[in-house]
Formats: C-alpha cells, sequence, structure tokens
C-alpha cells in the first residue's frame, strides 16, 4: 500500500512537471506570439463597448442568438436528424441564390425591413419622453389610407409620402393633445384612435370612386397608383417589360428610413430638444424644475412619432407589388405592421440606430419562414414565429445585458491597457 502511494507520489509529481514544461513552451513559442494577435484585438473590443449604441448592438445580436438557440433546440427534439440543415436554412434563408444572381431572398428581406425601421422609429422616439405610443397602428392607417386617395388623383410619390406624414402627424397629435391638457393616458388614447381610424377609413371607403375599389374585392381599395408607389432601385425588366420579380422589393425607401433613422439619431443626441425630451422622461420633477415646457414636448413628440408612423403606412403599400389595403370595418383586422415596431424598438434598446439592425435581425428570420418546411415533414412554418417570440421575451433583458457588457468592460479596462503596454514595450525592446 505504501508502495502504490509513493507511486502515485511520483506519478503527479511527473505528471505535474510535464504541464509545467507545456505551458513553458507554449508561452515562450505560442502566446508570444498569438498575443500580438489577441491583445490588440482585446483593445479594440475594450475601445468599442465604450459606446453605448456598440453595447446596444451587441445585446441585440446576443438577444437574436438565444432565439435562435432556443429554436435549434426545438428542431433537435422535433427531428434530430435534420436539425443542422434546418439551422442552415435558418442562417442563410435571406442570402440564399446570391452567390448564382438571385437576388430574390435579400431584396425581400430589405423590402420587409423598410417599413419595419421606420415603426420601431416612431416607437422609440415616444418613448425617449417615457410615451407608449401605442396608437402606431391608427397613425399608420391613417397615412397608408390618405396616401392612397392621392395616389388615385394623380399625384406622385413624393405628394403622398408628405401626405401620408401629415396624416399620421394628426392622430399622433390629438393624441398628444389629450396627454397635455386633460392627462389622458396615451395607451388608452392610442387604443382608442386605432379603431376609430379603422372605422373611419370603412365609413369613407363606402363612399369612394367605384374605380378607386377593388374590383375582386369590395372591401379593399385598388392596389396604388403607378405615380404613387416608391421609385425602385436596381430595377430589371423582363422581355414582356415588367420588372424582374427579384428586384420588386428594392425601392428608394431603404434610403429614406436610414436617412429618418440618422435625422432622429442627431436631434435626440446633439439637439436642445432631443435633451429636453429625454430629460423629460427619465426626471420629470428635474425637467419642470429646470423650466422645460414638458406639454408642448408630448403633443410635438407624439406628433413626430405619429408623422414616422404615417411615412411608415405609406411604405407598406408603396411597394412595386403593393398589397391591397382593406378598409371594410366588418372584417376587424387591423394592420400588424404598427404592432412589429414595438418588437423593432425594444430589441434595438429604442436607439434609431439600433432600430435598423433589429428589423434586419427580425426580416431575414422572417425570411426562412417559408423555407424551414421544406427540411422536415416535421418542421413549422410556426417556428420562426417561437424565435421571434423568444428574441422579444430575451429583448426585455437587452439593458441589463448592455449593463453586464459595460461592467465586465470596464473591470477587465484596466488589464487589457496593461496587456497592451506591456506587448509595445517589448515589441519596441525586440526593435531596438
Amino acid at each position: 500500500m505504501k508502495a502504490f502511494k509513493e507511486s502515485i507520489k511520483v506519478f503527479l509529481a511527473k505528471t505535474s512537471a510535464f504541464f509545467k514544461k507545456v505551458g513553458s513552451f507554449l508561452n515562450k513559442y505560442v502566446w508570444h506570439y498569438l498575443r500580438y494577435v489577441f491583445v490588440p484585438i482585446g483593445k479594440f473590443f475594450s475601445w468599442l463597448f465604450h459606446f453605448q449604441a456598440a453595447r446596444s448592438i451587441m445585446s441585440s445580436i446576443i438577444c437574436v442568438f438565444i432565439g435562435i438557440f432556443v429554436g435549434f433546440i426545438v428542431m433537435l427534439i422535433r427531428d434530430p436528424a435534420n436539425c443542422f440543415a434546418g439551422l442552415g436554412v435558418l442562417l442563410s434563408s435571406g442570402f440564399q441564390g446570391i452567390s448564382e444572381g438571385d437576388y430574390d431572398a435579400i431584396s425581400h428581406v430589405i423590402g420587409v425591413l423598410t417599413p419595419m425601421v421606420l415603426a420601431g422609429i416612431s416607437i422609440s422616439f415616444a418613448f425617449k419622453l417615457g410615451l407608449f405610443n401605442i396608437g402606431i397602428t391608427g397613425q399608420l392607417t391613417m397615412g397608408a389610407f390618405l396616401s392612397l386617395i392621392f395616389s388615385f388623383m394623380g399625384m406622385p410619390w413624393y405628394v403622398c409620402l408628405l401626405i401620408g406624414m401629415v396624416g399620421g402627424a394628426l392622430i399622433g397629435f390629438l393624441s398628444g393633445f389629450l396627454k397635455a391638457k386633460f392627462n389622458v393616458n396615451e395607451v388608452l388614447s392610442g387604443i382608442m384612435f386605432n379603431w376609430i381610424v379603422y372605422y373611419l377609413c370603412g365609413l369613407i371607403g363606402d363612399y369612394l370612386p367605384s374605380d378607386w375599389i377593388d374590383s375582386s374585392n369590395k372591401t379593399q381599395l385598388a392596389k396604388m397608383s403607378q405615380n404613387g408607389r416608391l421609385p425602385t432601385l436596381l430595377s430589371e425588366n423582363t422581355a414582356d417589360g415588367y420588372i424582374n420579380p427579384a428586384y420588386y422589393n428594392v425601392t428608394a425607401g431603404i434610403f429614406i428610413a436610414i436617412i429618418i433613422a440618422v435625422i432622429i439619431w442627431f436631434i435626440l443626441k446633439y439637439t436642445k430638444f432631443g435633451f429636453e425630451l429625454k430629460l423629460c422622461g427619465s426626471n420629470k420633477f428635474a425637467a419642470k424644475y429646470a423650466g422645460i415646457n414638458q406639454n408642448s414636448n408630448i403633443v410635438l413628440s407624439l406628433a413626430i412619432s405619429g408623422a414616422i408612423a404615417g411615412i411608415c403606412g405609406y411604405m407598406v403599400f408603396a411597394t412595386p407589388s403593393p398589397k391591397g389595403f382593406t378598409f371594410g370595418a366588418l372584417d376587424g383586422v387591423m394592420l400588424s405592421d404598427g404592432f412589429n415596431g414595438i418588437s423593432v424598438a425594444l430589441i434595438g434598446q429604442t436607439d434609431p440606430i439600433g432600430c435598423i439592425f433589429s428589423s434586419f435581425f427580425l426580416a431575414y428570420i422572417n425570411e426562412g419562414q417559408t423555407q424551414i418546411v421544406n427540411v422536415s415533414i416535421l418542421y413549422s412554418k410556426y417556428y420562426m414565429e417561437l424565435i421571434k417570440a423568444v428574441i422579444i421575451y430575451v429583448a426585455s433583458f437587452s439593458a441589463f445585458i448592455a449593463y453586464l457588457i459595460k461592467s465586465s468592460n470596464e473591470k477587465s479596462k484596466g488589464k487589457i491597457d496593461a496587456s497592451f503596454k506591456e506587448l509595445y514595450r517589448s515589441k519596441k525592446e525586440e526593435t531596438v
């Protein structure tokens, strides 16, 4: 027994010495060179996560990957043999066919995310003042309805866009006025305006000229006139003169949405009005003590939020292959595009630039919805809805995730800076 214990001690001592030699070798010949790669990368990310926008984007990416992981687990349980194929479809569906010159999938992603970006910005802008603009659907519906009417009158696309903006701003202004003057909760007034606008469109639709109504469906307006639709980018005509379907969804709207996102981001970050909005939203008592007129900010912010929602409503129906606008009140179905903005804003942490990336994530995942069923008969298109639901749920903790990133970055910053200085010093000594 004693001999056995001695042999164990010898073995452990030799093993420990072996690993020390391996560690010394790795430190001298491997880490000595790898640190020239990993230390600068660590320094870069330490600098990058100093910015709030970078932390917001990273937390959104983490939320997306958590949702994808849950979807993969569900596919693994349902059909283990095809789970990796399903994951591949999920990750590559948006770029499918690009290598063969087929841009249909990515153009569809761009087409879906264009109004989604604006819906997210609309929600985000009001939220900076501490307001939940649940009335975005009514503002979007009014903007879409008026822009369609003016397109039937022969107005060009930019006039239809402005009319849609004014229509949405009007509904947002009314909700803001009720909040500022009578302290009516914006959620309550927003929900009521959603239905008021919905039934108002149905009432007006019954008295519109017959050539403005879809001949195959009397509860729908005709498709938006060609003169009112957004200009198509990368257009390619087929032999019979029609636009190539691969480019149907890529319009000037994507650039308009990005420009609006940048403008709103600049207003919130670098203007007095933006500072007042954020101060009123974070501490209304401090804002009141500072002499800020909260009532005017409430009205103006909801009007601007409604204007953005109105533009979103116009873009939903201004594509080269537009869908029909249902005004028949008996159908009882409101436009869902406005409610998508809540998800976009939540994942993007109510940041206008973050809304661009979160819209892309959701639109990209949505593209795989029709393709996942081709992988296995056991898979359902509703897996994508499950993934989006998980992403949205986890996104409610995105601010906490961003806080963890910031806290971890601050703790490791000193160590990373010291490693970087040591690396620079050793490199300088080697050069000398």
